[in-house]
């Protein structure tokens, strides 16, 4: 089976490398890399010889605006995987467009276009799918949910030493709405007497600087930002870990996905606290291989208490983790799942 990769996207990009890792271990499947940072390459003799080429022709995250467009140049199975909704992303996680205004139209066709001229579009979990279902309408789309998943050999055989004076509680992530940075802040408000703890967040983005302004507004000394690292270098940090944190938002967003950081955390067996979603329960299991709380700083404060003082319990829930993961959502699972779904386009 031979797999096309198309569309203006990043291989080093978490979700694409994972699969792209997962595929050419495989022997019956031939990847075909070909990016384009423009429609017009969709029209060149080189792209003609690639599209005639391939059996399934993939559009990976982000690349919405490629997907109309390529269907217009071949009849070829398509397969999209958005990863994210322009229009949920923009109208209700940023909050930036007005849901009534013309601009959050145009955002929700931004994305039921392309939804709706792919063969199979795919989502992260099962509640992303309903979402997608459900608001643009695509009772008749075909769609497969392909989790994340994580590349286990990257996170696996790192151990870190360190001294057990303090109980190191860590995030990483960008500072979007999505990831609830500020619940956490106000965590470590509940925790600033306990000098045992202390909170490293590690990323930036669209809320760090207010973030920033938060804990030096209230003398938050038990947390320290590092701001961003390279992919190559999360492991590592990972690693220094006793405790994971993982997404805390309030928005609807925050309860369809499960984002790379759970699985990282997962694959680098520590324990994980993270918001109480659908879409977590469709993976892990609360208490066994992750420990889901409700959404306030008073209830993410007592878990990191409960586990700060329980090492036992830590390394217990952070194996579980990873072997969940390692069996059934590394690079070599992906890749397995994802060529199920597209021999259901191609019947080989």
């Amino acid at each position: 089976m031979k797999i096309l990769f198309t569309g203006d996207y990043d291989p080093e990009y978490n979700r694409i490398q994972i699969l792209l890792h997962g595929l050419k271990m495989r022997s019956d499947v031939s990847v075909i890399e070909f990016p384009v940072k423009s429609v017009k390459e969709f029209y060149t003799e080189l792209f003609e010889n690639q599209i005639n080429s391939c059996d399934i022709v993939f559009l990976p995250s982000f690349t919405h605006k490629f997907v109309k467009p390529l269907r217009k140049r071949t009849r070829k199975p398509i397969i999209f995987d958005p990863l994210i909704s322009k229009y949920l992303t923009k109208v209700f996680d940023y909050k930036q467009v007005w849901r009534y205004s013309p601009r959050a139209l145009k955002n929700y066709f931004k994305d039921k276009i392309p939804f709706r001229n792919c063969d199979i579009l795919l989502a992260d979990t099962e509640a992303h799918k309903q979402y997608y279902r459900k608001t643009f309408g695509l009772k008749n789309q075909r769609i497969e949910v392909l989790p994340i998943g994580v590349d286990t050999d990257e996170f696996s055989t790192l151990n870190y030493s360190k001294p057990k004076d303090y109980v190191h509680i860590g995030f990483y992530g960008g500072f979007i709405p999505l990831q609830g940075t500020r619940h956490i802040l106000d965590a470590a408000k509940l925790l600033k007497s306990n000098t045992k703890i202390q909170i490293t967040l590690i990323g930036t983005g669209y809320e760090w600087e207010d973030a920033k302004d938060y804990a030096k507004l209230h003398d938050l000394s038990n947390v320290s930002f590092s701001g961003w690292v390279k992919q190559t270098e999360l492991p590592a940090k990972i690693a220094e870990f006793d405790i994971c944190l993982g997404i805390f938002g309030d928005s609807l967003k925050a309860d369809l996905v499960v984002p790379n950081k759970v699985f990282h955390y997962a694959a680098a067996r520590k324990p994980i606290i993270t918001k109480d979603t659908p879409a977590m329960r469709e993976i892990f299991t609360h208490d066994k291989d992750i420990f889901l709380v409700q959404n306030s700083p008073k209830a993410i404060a007592e878990a990191i208490l409960h586990f700060a003082e329980n090492s036992k319990r830590c390394s217990d829930l952070g194996q579980n983790a990873f072997d969940l993961v390692n069996q059934n959502f590394n690079h070599t699972a992906i890749a397995e799942r994802f060529v199920r779904i597209c021999k259901l386009l191609t019947f080989l």
